[in-house]
Formats: structure tokens, C-alpha cells, sequence
């Protein structure tokens, strides 16, 4: 932890994290990996580009700079705003995260560097003794990993809502890294940023004290960078936000959605807050006049999340349409009105966690002759109801802080049915917002067949089913059980499929591999693993079974495991019980191998005054090809004509009567494939 002070027309204390490289993992922690692979053409590649304001590291000598040259930032355009400057290892690590090669918008091209002083000075805002409003920001999102406490507090907080308002871009804040319920004011307390606190706790959490009392920060929490060590990370979970909000902000700004001006940072706000994970923190609770969480504020950043509920889709407020499970707005509400936004989670979903978020902003102005900043704050109201179609039913739940600019409902399980969200004014003038609201699709299982046999190794379909929208790709990890064993039993399997945008359903095919061994019926139980991109379905698993050939599931009911691995005991010329009768046909007429006594199962006789043969057949026996041939010296064999070949009888008879011949035989052929 490094302090120090920065002289402004008055004091201000700077407090940011010492330098160390944040976890590599974190883009898998906050889905953006999976991002990657599954939906990387939907990924912005270009961008307005970025600001990162950071302290001075070396006191009085100016340090605020990464190293331009690291292989990260190849393909970079720098601009120095604040003047020369020394490599800041500090600045290294939070542009890691931010914009690098290793963030969640390597496609960055163009970086403006500040230095705290000089962005608080002439270099942006303008403040202590300025008579003009802040200077116009150009890039989508400003980086602010540091904190600060002034005299002049308020009107810096003002001067930037004021410049996100006008300009229309995204401000990130940290908080610092002490766990505490006392804030730093600068910028934590700013109602237009996005004020950022840790995983893991460690940082400063509470309710603002100046410039509005009584709003809760941090916004939201990000993987904290160095777990080992307690004094570090808010700084680098600040940028990854920071890079989050970018990816957002850069796909709003394109078509189809093309926002402009103010609706980008609102948005950018609401999807962040409304997507964000609760279960990945070990408490988490809001109430109808508190809607953030105490020290994690909407829960933990994840940007699959935000950018599925992006792609789902900007609506409009409507009295005649239902909307998808997660959507999101930018609207105005006038005066003493309400706006109600309409949506399904559709029928055969499993109940899925559920948060919206609303936010707007302060309406900030300045008297020029006085240079004197004030502001104004309109009041909001955020209401979840039941509904039937597009007719409102019982109030389910509300979010009606008196002071803040953030409105959030979250319900850990919204079954199956129709909603509604309302958004009501309860000022006189017209309010500009954000709102989001996420949740999960739901996946499921199913196959048109259960068994498969290796004497028909003909494919079972597996369906792997997800309801909800189907804008962005989904992937879906699966398990795999029982006693069947891949690429022995069943043709080797994915660890997941990948159900494509705008489909519902991927199938995989289930193929038994046939051999001739005696293993009994096995098993396969196929699962959908849990994963924080969707919910299991209450068909989330199904089991197949895989059945022996008919004749080596015969051997396995009459031979015991040391008998099946000899030939001549259990194989199909082996004769145990030594009656004569091999176990070939043993099988075929459904007689005992090993009890010598028992029915032979063949009869000689005659039909129509023809030489015959007739026997009972094994139900079970269904991979044989029965046959019979006639011969008057036992040398020369042709066919003899089958009367009957049914699953429980073969008769077959001389094509010659009895009479015309003064020697005939006939034999049965059992061919099994």
C-alpha cells in the first residue's frame, strides 16, 4: 500500500495497490474463456478506445505509464496526456487486465494515459479554481484504480458525473484494500461510475457519507488478483471490470443497438449489475429499500453472463408483448408514470435464480458566474410482479431506495410462468434509465431409444435440449457413468457439446461396439454437468443400457467368469456335459450345457408323407440363421423346403415323398453371423 499526496487547491491522499501480477485465471472465473470459445464472432473487434488515470508511483517523480514496449500491448496506440513519464509497474498490471493481449478486449487499439493530478487538473476535469466544465472524453471507458480524499470532494464527484452524462462513457472506481465500513471518497462516492470491491472482502464497504448520504458501494465485487496476499488486487479487479464494461459499451455502440450519448453508461451499469453471481460469495442479501449487498454490492462480476443478456436483446416497454427470460432497456419514464416490461420463463424450465437491475443518473449543473455545482436526484422504483400474459397480477417483490440511483430485485428460484417489471417514477420530471434482468436457461435430456444391443449396433440419439433464448451458443458439459466402459462397450463420447446460436437442440449419437465377449447388460448413464451458464433440468441424466449379442448374454446366465475365458468350455463348439450336443445348440433349443439329462429338443417325423425335422427354438436366440438341407447318400445336400420358422418352432421336410426315394436324410443348419 503506497500514499500520497497531491496539492489541488487542496490536499488530496492517494492510496493504490503496490505491483503484482493479477491471477491468469480470472478470464475463466468471469466466463469470458468460455466467450471465446464459443462465441468469438459475436465479440466486438474494434473500440472507441480507453483512459487510464493512475497516481504517480514514485512520489514526486512522474510515474504513471506501463511499459509500452511488453509483447501485451502490441498493437497499442499510446497517447502520454499528462506528460513525461517513467515505467510504472503498477500501471503495468492494471493495463494487463484492462487492455492487454490478456483482457477481455485484446482488440483495443487506443490508450490515453493520465496522471491523477493532471486528470483532476487542467488535464480533464478542471477542478479547484476552474471556470470551465471538464474537457470532452472520447474514449469508452475511463480506469480509475486508486482512491483519494479532498476538500473539494464533491465537486470532483459532480464534475465527473457531469462529463459521463455529457460524453456518454463508462467510469470504473475502486475502492481501497482495507476491509472497512468507512469509504474513500474519491471516487467511490460518484453515482455515475461503477465502484468496484474484491472477492475475497478485502476492501472498503459501506454507505456513502458525502455528496448523498446513505448509498451503498462498492457496485459490485471482481476475482481478486493475488489471494496470498491480503494488501494487494482491488486495483486489477477494478480493471477487470474496466475491460468487461468495454466489451459491452463496444457492441452497444454498433449496430443493431447503436446507442449513444448517457444510454451507453446506463446500460453498461445495468447489465453488469443485473448479471452479476451470488452463489460464488459466501453470503449475499439485499433488501427493498437496500438493493446491494452491504460488502459485495450486486455480487461478482461475469461477463458471459452480461454479454448473453445483451444479445438477448433491447426491448421496449409494451402492453401486448411478453418478453424473453432476460432482456434489457434503455428508455425514459416521464413524470409520475410507469413503464412494465413483459417476460416468460417458459414452461418445462427448472426455476432459475432471477435479478434486475435499474439505474439512472443524478442531473448535474453548474452555475458559471459562481462556479458553483449542484445537483438533483429523481426517484425510482423498481416492482416485480406475477402475470397472465400481459395482464398484471400479485406484486412479487420491490426495490425502492430512497437515495440511490440503483434499483435491484434478485429471486434465487423464479419457476416457470409469466412476470412483469415495472418501472414508476415518483418525480416530476422525466428520468432517463438502464435496465437489465438476467436468468438462466434450463437443459435437458432425452433419447428415442434406451437399449442398444451390439447384435444391432445401430446409434441411440441423444437430445441435449436447452429452453430460453437462443441468441448466443451454449456449452454444455457432460458426465459420464455405469458400468459400460468408453471405446470398449460404446463408441468414445464429447465432454461436452455446444448447442448453436439459434438452435434449441444438439444431438450426439450413442453407438454399442459389438465383440465376443460375455460382459452381461452394462450401463451408461449420461448426465449434464452442472455449470454456471444454465440450470440442469429435472431430465438431466439418462441411462442406457448395452445388451450382450443374444448368444454371449446366454453364456454369461450359464457360465461362471473363470468357464467364459475357456473356449472349450463356454465357445460355441464347447460340449461341458459332454451329451454330444455342443453349446451352439444348446443354445438354439434352450437346453442346459452342463446337465447332460436334459430335453434334446429335436424330433425326426413326417409331413405330407415326406421325410421331416422339427424342433422348439430359444425365444432369446435371435442372432441365429436356421436352416436344413436333404441328401440320399449323405454326400450330395440340397435344401430342403422350410414349413415353419417361427421364434419358438422350425419344421422343415424332403421335397421328395417318402415313397419315390429308398434313402433319405435331412439335418438342421444353425449359421450365427
Amino acid at each position: 500500500m503506497r500514499t500520497a499526496k497531491i496539492f489541488l487547491g487542496a490536499i488530496v491522499s492517494v492510496v493504490f495497490t503496490s505491483s503484482h501480477m493479477a491471477r491468469a485465471d480470472w478470464l475463466d472465473e468471469v466466463g469470458y474463456t468460455r466467450l471465446q470459445e464459443i462465441a468469438s464472432s459475436q465479440l466486438p473487434s474494434t473500440s472507441a478506445g480507453v483512459s487510464m488515470v493512475e497516481l504517480n508511483e514514485l512520489g514526486s517523480v512522474s510515474s504513471y505509464v506501463p511499459d509500452t514496449s511488453l509483447p501485451i500491448f502490441s498493437g497499442k496506440t499510446f497517447t502520454v496526456k499528462s506528460g513525461s513519464s517513467v515505467v510504472s509497474s503498477h500501471a503495468n498490471y492494471v493495463g494487463t487486465n484492462f487492455f492487454s493481449t490478456h483482457s477481455l478486449i485484446p482488440g483495443t487499439s487506443h490508450v490515453d494515459l493520465y496522471g491523477v493530478n493532471s486528470w483532476l487538473g487542467s488535464g480533464f476535469l478542471r477542478t479547484g479554481g476552474f471556470s470551465q466544465d471538464p474537457l470532452t472524453e472520447t474514449r469508452a471507458v475511463q480506469n480509475h484504480s486508486w482512491v483519494a480524499s479532498s476538500s473539494v470532494d464533491e465537486e470532483i464527484l459532480r464534475r465527473l458525473d457531469y462529463a459521463i452524462e455529457r460524453d456518454g462513457f463508462v467510469s470504473v472506481v475502486g475502492t481501497n484494500n482495507v476491509f472497512s465500513d468507512v469509504l474513500p471518497p474519491l471516487l467511490t462516492h460518484s453515482y455515475h461510475s461503477i465502484a468496484v470491491g474484491r472477492k475475497d472482502n478485502y476492501h472498503a464497504a459501506g454507505l456513502t457519507t458525502i455528496d448523498g448520504t446513505g448509498r451503498m458501494k462498492p457496485d459490485l465485487v471482481s476475482p481478486n488478483a493475488v489471494p496470498a496476499i491480503p494488501f494487494e488486487g482491488t486495483s486489477y479487479s477494478t480493471s477487470m471490470v474496466s475491460s468487461a464494461a468495454h466489451m459491452l459499451v463496444s457492441t452497444l455502440s454498433a449496430a443493431p443497438y447503436s446507442l449513444t450519448g448517457a444510454n451507453k453508461p446506463k446500460a453498461v451499469k445495468a447489465l453488469l449489475l443485473a448479471s452479476a453471481t451470488k452463489n460464488t460469495l459466501p453470503s449475499w442479501s439485499n433488501t427493498s429499500t437496500k438493493p446491494l449487498d452491504t460488502r459485495y454490492g450486486a455480487g461478482e462480476l461475469n461477463a458471459y453472463h452480461a454479454f448473453s443478456t445483451l444479445l438477448s436483446g433491447r426491448v421496449s416497454a409494451s402492453n401486448s408483448i411478453v418478453h424473453q427470460p432476460r432482456a434489457w432497456a434503455a428508455e425514459t419514464v416521464n413524470s409520475s408514470a410507469s413503464k412494465v416490461y413483459f417476460f416468460r420463463v417458459p414452461a418445462g424450465a427448472s426455476s432459475s435464480p432471477f435479478s434486475a437491475a435499474l439505474t439512472w443518473h443524478r442531473n448535474v449543473t453548474r452555475n458559471r458566474v459562481l462556479n458553483q455545482w449542484s445537483y438533483t436526484l429523481n426517484d425510482l422504483t423498481l416492482r416485480l410482479y406475477q402475470a397472465s400474459g400481459t395482464t398484471l397480477g400479485p406484486e412479487m417483490a420491490l426495490s425502492n431506495s430512497s437515495v440511490d440511483n440503483v434499483e435491484l430485485i434478485y429471486q434465487a428460484a423464479l419457476a416457470p410462468g409469466d412476470y412483469a417489471l415495472s418501472v414508476e417514477s415518483a418525480t416530476t420530471t422525466n428520468t432517463t434509465y438502464g435496465l437489465a434482468w438476467h436468468s438462466l436457461p434450463t437443459v435437458s435430456v432425452s433419447s428415442n431409444r434406451l437399449v442398444l444391443k451390439e447384435m444391432e449396433p445401430s446409434s441411440a440419439q441423444l437430445s441435449i435440449t436447452r429452453t430460453g433464448d437462443t441468441n448466443l451458443a451454449l456449452y454444455v458439459p457432460l458426465s459420464y457413468g455405469g458400468t459400460a466402459v468408453s471405446g470398449t462397450h460404446y463408441m468414445a463420447l464429447p465432454s461436452h457439446v455446444v448447442i448453436p446460436a439459434g438452435a434449441s437442440t444438439s444431438n450426439l449419437n450413442i453407438t454399442p461396439i459389438a465383440d465376443s465377449l460375455s460382459q452381461g447388460t452394462r450401463s451408461l448413464n449420461v448426465a449434464v454437468a452442472a455449470d454456471f451458464s444454465f440450470v440442469q433440468g429435472a431430465n438431466s441424466s439418462i441411462e442406457f443400457s448395452i445388451e450382450d449379442k443374444p448368444f454371449d448374454s446366454w453364456r454369461f446366465e450359464n457360465f461362471d467368469s473363470t468357464e467364459l475365458l475357456n473356449s472349450q468350455i463356454s465357445g460355441e463348439l464347447g460340449d461341458p456335459d459332454a451329451d454330444g450336443r455342443v453349446n451352439l445348440w444348446e443354445y438354439a433349443t434352450a437346453s442346459h450345457p452342463k446337465n447332460a439329462s436334459s430335453q434334446f429338443g429335436v424330433s425326426q417325423t413326417v409331413s405330407a408323407s415326406r421325410l421331416a425335422i422339427s424342433t422348439t427354438k430359444n425365444l432369446n436366440a435371435t442372432d441365429l440363421q436356421w436352416d436344413a438341407e436333404v441328401s440320399g447318400n449323405l454326400i450330395d445336400w440340397t435344401p430342403a423346403e422350410i414349413v415353419a420358422d417361427t421364434n419358438t418352432e422350425f419344421l422343415a421336410r424332403d421335397s421328395l415323398l417318402m415313397s419315390e426315394s429308398p434313402a433319405r436324410f435331412i439335418r438342421i443348419i444353425i449359421v450365427r453371423p
